[in-house]
């Protein structure tokens, strides 16, 4: 393979490197996409349903994580890449109208959906990047997506525990070969010779799905309280539930430039080329824990405004406080090498959201939901005292 011509499809990373419309674009069908997954958990709360969607959202996040390293790696100004994220963006669509019966009857329709945006884009990557020794890595991840296909297909014709066994080795490996670097016989891993990536724009497009997810929640919330008959407990409900997307907001957002940014790819790494950016898939998995711990506050807001009286389920106890303990716990993980102070409290809420569920169980859902809120409202109070009240760099970067 030649790789000394340099392809126009790279990124310049001496350009600004500011989001571009199209990964904006592209981002919205994840706001149906979280929608549907959430609308899974709620019909079926118990460990099997947590389970099930549990593999959903990580076969979803993995498809956006990838196509942001598509992104960050390449420029997605061009009409050429454009078309790919539209197609992917396509995929992600149909992919998403099977979640809710994707162990069901539709299990074939996501299954192929998955299958073909994945090893479709990278084939198509591979072949235009084949005298650039960047192509090396859309091959290796062709190579390994043809091999998780096999499990996703033939979990697609099987049923029940099944499918569930199949799907989830399908993305153990998918997973385990990301992490390994895509090793492939005579082509090697990727190692970090072989990423091009703008570290400040993968950064951006983080905080960006953590918007759409909060987004996503907002709209929930929203919609429950319009369907659900106005009442003293249930407006109590909204109000919470709404109090609570606004405390993950400042923990997550304030100051987030100045807090958070040496905790994405690229700050201080090691050049090792064998040790392919380790930080940025700890920056990974940090999000996915908060993204999971929206997806369950998502579930738990409409419980609550819905139900807000009565005796609340152990099901329902670990939706309204499983949720914000979640996010704590990425939080926490996403900034544990750059503002340990002001992890502590983080982590403390998360012990006192996991010891208290116990307690919970039989009480009123109203009760769950207040102590989560006066948790998150501690943390944030917390955030105030050791940073100041002053705001952080809030403003978006701007756009190249």
């Amino acid at each position: 393979m030649d790789t000394d011509q340099r392809s126009d499809l790279l990124r310049d990373l001496g350009q600004p490197k500011g989001v571009t419309y199209i990964e904006l674009f592209f981002d919205l069908v994840f706001v149906f996409t979280l929608f549907r997954l959430s609308q899974t958990l709620i019909d079926s709360l118990d460990w099997v349903g947590a389970f099930q969607t549990l593999i959903l959202l990580m076969a979803v996040w993995w498809v956006w994580s990838y196509t942001n390293l598509l992104t960050d790696t390449l420029d997605s100004r061009l009409i050429r890449l454009q078309f790919l994220i539209t197609a992917t963006m396509f995929g992600v669509l149909v992919s998403s109208t099977a979640v809710p019966e994707a162990f069901e009857q539709r299990g074939l329709l996501f299954a192929i959906a998955y299958v073909a945006i994945n090893l479709g884009r990278s084939s198509i990557l591979a072949f235009a990047l084949r005298h650039h020794h960047l192509g090396r890595r859309p091959l290796r991840g062709a190579v390994w997506f043809a091999a998780s296909a096999v499990p996703w297909f033939a979990g697609a014709m099987v049923e029940d525990s099944g499918r569930l066994a199949l799907w989830s080795l399908a993305l153990a490996i998918d997973y385990a070969a990301a992490l390994a670097g895509w090793p492939v016989p005579g082509l090697g891993r990727t190692n970090s010779a072989e990423w091009n990536l703008a570290d400040e724009h993968m950064a951006e497009r983080y905080r960006l799905f953590v918007i759409i997810a909060l987004g996503e929640t907002v709209a929930i919330t929203g919609r429950t309280f319009h369907d659900s008959d106005f009442s003293l407990h249930r407006g109590t409900a909204f109000t919470l539930s709404f109090c609570i997307t606004v405390s993950l907001y400042w923990i997550y957002f304030h100051r987030t430039r100045e807090k958070l940014g040496p905790a994405f790819p690229g700050a201080n790494e090691p050049a090792d080329p064998n040790e392919p950016r380790p930080r940025s898939k700890e920056a990974a998995l940090a999000h996915l824990i908060m993204v999971m711990g929206v997806v369950g506050i998502t579930v738990a807001d409409e419980l609550v405004i819905m139900h807000p009286t009565g005796s609340a389920p152990a099901s329902w106890v670990a939706a309204i406080l499983g949720g914000p303990a979640l996010f704590l716990a990425g939080h926490a993980l996403l900034g544990r090498q750059v503002f340990t102070r002001a992890a502590t409290p983080r982590l403390v809420g998360l012990v006192v959201l996991v010891v208290a569920a116990p307690a919970m169980v039989g009480l009123a859902p109203l009760a769950s939901t207040g102590l989560a809120a006066a948790v998150l409202a501690v943390v944030v109070g917390f955030e105030i005292r050791l940073n100041g009240p002053l705001p952080g760099a809030h403003s978006l970067p701007p756009r190249g």
